[in-house]
């Protein structure tokens, strides 16, 4: 809890005061929050900018004392929060080495035996043994990403730490990430990327405004998490099934809009509406039209959408989908922008049919569809009046590639060229 004060001099007399009397008011940054890490877990953090994450994690690393409660952690903590912030700027790269080895309660020989993978790690050259206050921002955050991630712990917590450096060295700390989780290091990972987030963690826990929202499956929780921000952005209308204002089904209508039951029910989890256009139907077919669930490699499928538009739009439709894997993280993803197809604005009423045909090309396993339906408002902020959103429209699953196994998640078409020159 922290207290807020209207003026400064209002700090001074609760000081003076001794807590005889209040000044100001409480702010609980966080309340009731309760929640258990097994040893070797994975824990993923989420919640909008303010709900209470980062103190979270200062208080599990000991930095900040909560008001009330209690935290117990079993094991030695290091903390990718705000990188470099331990750093003492006249001193040098290598002295700052042992500087925060010595701060997180290593001998130095401790860390002198792992000093040369610390330093090839955050790959900074000569100016390891210059003063770090001569470093760019992007010199001190791998240096310091490089410390706290190779010197042994029992307990790692991170804090949007992934997303420094250059493209190679993210995929070195995404690497080194894995590596830890293997060697069954405990993780507090927070992020906004909700794909590393189903990528590295089994469990999450979504925050808002201080309290646990939920917890459980990674997945689950995520789609949780994108359900509250287009809620507080946008007017969402609730429920799931039958909204009212629906027009009434012509007889003439193709089954896709009629034989739904099933897509109705799996489309109750976590949808996101606001009553002027939804989904009706989503269909995996095969080329002789028939439903399929369990797709051969390579085979060509239809992906078949319904649509329906049952309020005034302030716009032209577009409608994508995702397909992703069975830790939620999307492999595949496309809209009628990206393939440059027109939706033209449709009056109330209207319904159409969206077919995507392509080959099946994933790696073998379980998959999840989920669609979106919007209407475009700035394409280059991303803004979008979402009108439907479905995280389970359809699953389906993928049979294993005959000729030789499939180590990547998808295959594209590729144009192969071998040119031999013999040995004179």
């Amino acid at each position: 809890m922290y207290r807020i004060y209207d003026r400064p001099q209002d700090r001074l007399k609760q000081m003076l005061w001794r807590g005889r009397r209040q000044y100001g008011h409480e702010f609980w940054a966080l309340r009731h929050v309760s929640f258990e890490v097994a040893r070797g877990e994975t824990l993923g953090i989420v919640g909008r900018n303010g709900s209470g994450k980062s103190t979270l994690l200062q208080i599990i690393a000991g930095t900040l004392a909560p008001t009330e409660g209690e935290v117990q952690v079993q094991g030695r903590v290091a903390a990718l929060l705000e990188l470099g912030s331990g750093f003492n700027p006249e001193f040098t790269g290598r002295e700052n080495v042992h500087l925060n080895g010595a701060i997180l309660g290593f001998h130095r020989a401790e860390v002198d035996q792992r000093f040369d993978d610390i330093a090839a790690f955050a790959d900074i050259g000569d100016f390891l043994d210059q003063p770090v206050k001569l470093y760019s921002s992007g010199m001190v955050v791998r240096l310091a990403f490089a410390v706290q991630a190779l010197l042994p712990k029992e307990v790692l917590i991170v804090d949007e730490a992934l997303a420094v450096g250059d493209m190679f060295f993210q995929a070195k700390c995404m690497a080194r990430m894995r590596q830890l989780i293997d060697d069954g290091v405990t993780v507090l990972f927070v992020s906004h990327d909700a794909g590393s987030v189903k990528s590295l963690c089994r469990r999450a826990i979504l925050l808002d405004h201080g309290e646990v929202r939920d917890q459980g499956d990674a997945g689950e929780v995520i789609e949780h998490y994108f359900a509250l921000k287009v809620k507080s952005e946008q007017q969402v209308a609730p429920g799931a099934a039958g909204l009212s204002g629906a027009p009434a089904l012509p007889a003439n209508l193709p089954e896709d809009f009629t034989r739904n039951a099933e897509f109705l029910k799996r489309a109750e989890f976590q949808r996101i509406r606001n009553g002027k256009a939804n989904f009706v139907n989503v269909r995996m077919l095969n080329q002789a039209g028939e439903d399929i669930q369990y797709v051969e490699f390579d085979q060509l499928v239809t992906l078949r959408m319904a649509v329906e538009v049952t309020g005034e739009l302030d716009g032209a439709l577009a409608c994508g989908y995702h397909i992703r894997d069975s830790n939620g993280v999307d492999i595949v993803y496309s809209d009628s922008i990206i393939e440059n197809i027109d939706i033209p604005v449709s009056a109330k009423g209207s319904r159409f049919v969206v077919d995507w045909t392509f080959r099946m090309a994933l790696r073998h396993g379980n998959y999840n569809v989920a669609v979106v339906l919007s209407v475009p408002i700035n394409l280059s902020g991303s803004l979008v009046d979402f009108c439907d959103f479905v995280p389970l429209a359809l699953q389906f699953s993928v049979a294993p590639r005959q000729i030789s196994y499939l180590y990547g998640g998808v295959h594209w078409a590729n144009q192969v060229q071998v040119v031999r020159y013999e040995a004179e």
